[in-house]
């Protein structure tokens, strides 16, 4: 199965954290804050693109179910569309809507010469940037998360509290 899967919520993750992150690339790392410009274009981290062979530059924009954007490349997206993208007349909501959300939100996306992409205005409306131009840019192994400031302050704090309050990942994948 796809390590990728798990950060979209389309899988349940088993095992240990360990166990999950040896059947992960983890290729991004790292948080920082970036603008969007005028034109509502995004510099990638250069740290991000550099990880990458130059012909794995295509990447596909889409919607999380955690609020946010994930980026991802088009291999890993196809991975993911295949795992999820099953019978459109599937008895269960929970997949029909996961599939509305991750595959109607998709945009393929290029970085330009100096490393912006484009992020269109449905996909900033659904990760609430409005008129803020603040983005937080999150590595997470196999995928890199586009974040509203304010919204990306409240997941750190409410994983960060998870995490203290004695439950461990490994619990909770289960």
């Amino acid at each position: 199965m796809y390590g990728g899967a798990r950060s979209v919520g389309a899988a349940t993750p088993t095992g240990s954290l360990a166990q999950m992150v040896s059947t992960m690339a983890l290729a991004f790392r790292g948080a920082s804050k970036h603008s969007l410009d005028d034109k509502a274009r995004l510099i990638v981290p250069k740290r991000f693109l550099d990880r990458l062979p130059p012909v794995e530059t295509n990447f596909v924009l889409t919607a999380s179910p955690d609020g946010c954007l994930l980026l991802l490349d088009q291999k890993s997206f196809e991975e993911i569309a295949d795992e999820i993208g099953g019978d459109p007349l599937d008895r269960s909501k929970q997949n029909r809507g996961l599939r509305r959300l991750i595959l109607g939100h998709a945009e393929d996306v290029k970085p330009d010469k100096t490393g912006r992409i484009l992020i269109p205005e449905t996909l900033r409306e659904f990760m609430g940037i409005g008129l803020q131009r603040d983005v937080v840019v999150v590595g997470t192994g196999n995928a890199i998360e586009l974040w509203a400031e304010d919204r990306w302050n409240r997941a750190r704090d409410e994983g960060a509290g998870s995490l203290s309050d004695g439950t461990s990942v490994e619990s909770t994948a289960g």
